[in-house]
C-alpha cells in the first residue's frame, strides 16, 4: 500500500527524499549510441573486466545472447534500470578506461543535455538539468521560428506576462531550440539593472554590438540623447540586418522591469518590427516582457504567448513523464499527490523568491523520478 503525505510527519519525509541529485540516466537513443561505439571500440574481454568491477556478473547478464553489441547494450540496460541508475558509474569506466574514441563519448554523454518525451525538441521538458514545464502555446507558436521556410512566416515573438511569470525563464527554452533546431545562434539582451539613464541610442548600440554590426555607423543626433527620436538610428539598423548572414535569434528581455522608460520599451518594439516587416535571413527577435497591446493589423500574424508559472497539474504531468522515462513510472494521482504537496510547501502565491525554490524542488524530485526513486 503507498504511503500518504497528508499529515505533518510524512510531509517532513517528502521533503527530505527532494535531494540534490547529478546522476545520469540514458535515452534509449543513448544506449543504442553507446553499444555502437563499444562494438566497434571494445571487446569481450574488456567490456567484462568492467562489468566486474562494477559488482554484475557478465556471464549471467549475456548467457544465451550471441552478437556483442547485444550483449553491450543489454550490459547498459541492466546499469541503467537500476535504482538509483548506475549509468553515471559506467560512463565514468569508459571515460578512465577506455580508448580515446570511447573517452571522448563518455565526457559527451557526462554533459546534461535536454530531455523531450517524444524526441521533438519542441517538447523538451528538461533543458539540461533546468525544467521547463507546460506553455503549449509557446511550444506551437515558435515553430514558426525553428521552421521558418517560408518568407511568409514570423520574425516576431512577443511574450507577455506579470511578475513572477516565466518570462524570462522562456530565453532557456529559446536558447535550446536556437541551437537545436533552427542552427540559429541565440542572442540575450538584458535591461534588467541598466536603470532610467539608459536610452533607445544605447539599446541600437547593444544590439549591433550583439549581432556584430558596425556600431560607428550610427548617426549621431543632434539633439541626442532624445529619447523618443529614433528614426534614424531604425533606418540605419534596417540597412544593416538585411545584410545578415548568421543566423540570429535576438531576444530583448526585461521589458516589463519599473526602470525601462517608455522609450525603451518602443525602441525595443521598433527593433522587433523591423525584423517582421524585413523578414531578413539573418535575424529573428522575442521581445520578453512586453506587456502593450499591440493594435498594428499588419503585425496580426506575429508569434504571442502569455507566459505563466505552471499551476500543479502541469507540474504533475511534469514529473509522470520524466518518472515513465525511468525504471519505475508514477500513476497520475501519485505524481498530483506530489506536486500538490510541492506547492503547499511555498504557499499559494507565488513570489520570485518561492517561484525559483519551487522550481529547484521539482527539479530534484524530477531527476529522482528519472532514477526510479520515488518518495
Amino acid at each position: 500500500m503507498e504511503p500518504s503525505y497528508s499529515n505533518v510527519g510524512n510531509q517532513k519525509g517528502l521533503e527530505a527524499s527532494i535531494a540534490k541529485g547529478n546522476s545520469i540516466m540514458f535515452t534509449k537513443a543513448q544506449i543504442d549510441q553507446l553499444a555502437d561505439e563499444l562494438d566497434q571500440q571494445s571487446d569481450d574481454s574488456r567490456l567484462q573486466l568492467i562489468a566486474t568491477d562494477l559488482g554484475v556478473n557478465w556471464a549471467n547478464q549475456t548467457n544465451g545472447i550471441a552478437p556483442f553489441k547485444k550483449r553491450a547494450a543489454t550490459l547498459i540496460e541492466y546499469l541503467n534500470a537500476q535504482i538509483p541508475t548506475r549509468a553515471g558509474e559506467f560512463l565514468e569506466m569508459l571515460r578512465m578506461r577506455g580508448n580515446a574514441r570511447l573517452q571522448a563519448v563518455a565526457k559527451e554523454l557526462m554533459v546534461p543535455t535536454y530531455f523531450s518525451p517524444t524526441g521533438d525538441p519542441h517538447d523538451a521538458i528538461m533543458l539540461g538539468r533546468t525544467a521547463f514545464i507546460a506553455r503549449p502555446d509557446l511550444r506551437l507558436r515558435i515553430r514558426d521560428f525553428t521552421t521558418s521556410l517560408s518568407i511568409y512566416t514570423t520574425h516576431m515573438l512577443v511574450v507577455r506576462g506579470g511578475a513572477p511569470g516565466g518570462k524570462s525563464y522562456t530565453w532557456e527554452y529559446l536558447k535550446h531550440l536556437a541551437l537545436s533546431t533552427a542552427g540559429a545562434q541565440p542572442l540575450r539582451h538584458r535591461l534588467k539593472g541598466k536603470g532610467e539613464a539608459y536610452t533607445p541610442r544605447y539599446l541600437f548600440e547593444d544590439v549591433f554590438r550583439l549581432l556584430d554590426l558596425d556600431v560607428s555607423a550610427l548617426p549621431s543626433l543632434t539633439d541626442d540623447p532624445q529619447l523618443a527620436r529614433i528614426d534614424a538610428l531604425l533606418a540605419t539598423f534596417k540597412g544593416k540586418v538585411v545584410g545578415l548572414t548568421r543566423r540570429s535569434w535576438l531576444v530583448i528581455d526585461d521589458l516589463n522591469e519599473p526602470t525601462v522608460t517608455p522609450s525603451v520599451r518602443e525602441a525595443a518594439f521598433a527593433i522587433a518590427q523591423a525584423a517582421e516587416e524585413l523578414k531578413p535571413q539573418g535575424l529573428w527577435v522575442a521581445l520578453l516582457g512586453y506587456n502593450e497591446s499591440i493594435a498594428d493589423p499588419e503585425l496580426r500574424f506575429i508569434a504571442q504567448d502569455d507566459a505563466e508559472y505552471p499551476v500543479p497539474t502541469f507540474v504533475a504531468e511534469h514529473l509522470q513523464a520524466l518518472s515513465d522515462s525511468g525504471p519505475n513510472p508514477l500513476k497520475m494521482n501519485r505524481a498530483t499527490e506530489i506536486a500538490d504537496l510541492l506547492f503547499k510547501k511555498y504557499g499559494a502565491t507565488l513570489d520570485k523568491a518561492a517561484m525559483s525554490n519551487l522550481t529547484s524542488a521539482v527539479e530534484q524530485m524530477g531527476e529522482k523520478l528519472r532514477q526510479g526513486q520515488q518518495p
